[in-house]
Order: C-alpha cells, then structure tokens, then sequence
C-alpha cells in the first residue's frame, strides 16, 4: 500500500479488503527492495508468489485453459494498492516485483466506485479487482470459497453509498467543492486521457 493511501485514505478499499480477507497483510511503502517483510514474504517456500498487474506476458485468470500455467503450490498474490499513477511509481520502483509471475483477469464489468473518478472504463479499484481473482480463482477450482466472496462487494457497495448520502446531504460540511456529481456528470481532464497506466 502505497504511504498516501494508508494515511489519507481511512476506509480506502484496500483496507477494509484486507479487513475482510483472511491470511492477507498490509505493507506499506513505495520501493520495497529493501524491505524485511517484503523480502519474507517472497522467500517463503510455501507458496508460488505472483503479481497482480496487467502485462503482454501475463496469465489471464478468466481463462479455463490457464489453470495448468498456475504453480501447484498456493498462490500467494501481491496487489499494489493506491492511486493508478502511485501504482506504476511502486511497480517501476521495486525492482524485485520485475521478474514475477503476472497474473491479470478480464472482464466486462465497470468500476462501482461512484464516488471516486476511475481513468477508464476498464479500471476496476483494489477491493473490486480482488473479488474478481476470487471469483475467477473459484472458476479455475483453484479455490472454493462458496459465495463468502460476496462480503467484499457488500461491504464495498454499503460504503458507497453511505459516502453518496453524506456527500450529498446539504446540512453536512463537505471536502467537496460544489455539489456532489455522478459519473456520467464529470468530465475527464485532457491529462488523465492522456496518461499510460499500466505498462
């Protein structure tokens, strides 16, 4: 988890989908070659350790004919966790997440995440991205977790809209300037357009 999140963001996905996950930890930084934790997390011989971030090379996990691509210990997944562009900086900078596995998914589902902008359409956040490797993992047979998954969208979608309703409330002091707009209201900056995220 990249520092900004985990100090600005007090119910951001990533915690509370770290809340709802067992055998699921935090670490926080931006480079973490020289991290302790990091480095045990990744000599553990118990598990195959991958990585969860788009690439030409990546193992699509939606798809059946993959699941042989997958090592037969359990896998141990490591999510970067903050804003899409904080993301790439922990990426470029931790050298050692270069040569894992990547794993990826597809989907046609859109981000639920309606009070916060996504720079595409295509752009899912962390606790919505987690539910669906759960889910594709549970087609694969690789894990069986008989529709406990769903606690993460319910408590996702339950923050949302409490977030809309305060947000919305005229009586409430908000950080917002102006009134609060749905999606199909904002406007996407020339900027954000222009941005690679994933490479």
């Amino acid at each position: 988890m990249h520092p900004k999140e985990f100090k600005k963001e007090k119910v951001g996905t990533g915690r509370f989908t770290h809340l709802i996950l067992e055998n699921s930890e935090i670490v926080v930084g931006i480079n973490f070659d020289e991290d302790p934790r990091f480095q045990a997390l990744l000599g553990d011989p118990n598990y195959e350790t991958v990585l969860l971030y788009p690439g030409p090379s990546s193992i699509d996990l939606s798809n059946s004919k993959n699941a042989d691509r997958l090592a037969k210990k359990p896998l141990q997944f490591i999510i970067l966790d903050g804003t899409w562009s904080c993301a790439k900086k922990m990426m470029r900078l931790t050298t050692r997440l270069h040569p894992l596995p990547r794993v990826s998914f597809e989907t046609l589902r859109t981000s639920e995440f309606l009070v916060k902008q996504q720079p595409g359409a295509e752009c899912l956040s962390t606790v919505e991205s987690v539910h669906q490797v759960v889910t594709d993992l549970n087609v694969l047979g690789i894990e069986k977790t008989d529709g406990r998954e769903e606690n993460l969208m319910d408590v996702f979608r339950h923050t949302v809209q409490q977030q809309i309703t305060l947000a919305t409330d005229k009586n409430r002091q908000s950080y917002r300037k102006g009134r609060y707009k749905l999606p199909s209201e904002r406007k996407v900056s020339k900027r954000r357009v222009s941005l690679v995220f994933l490479e």
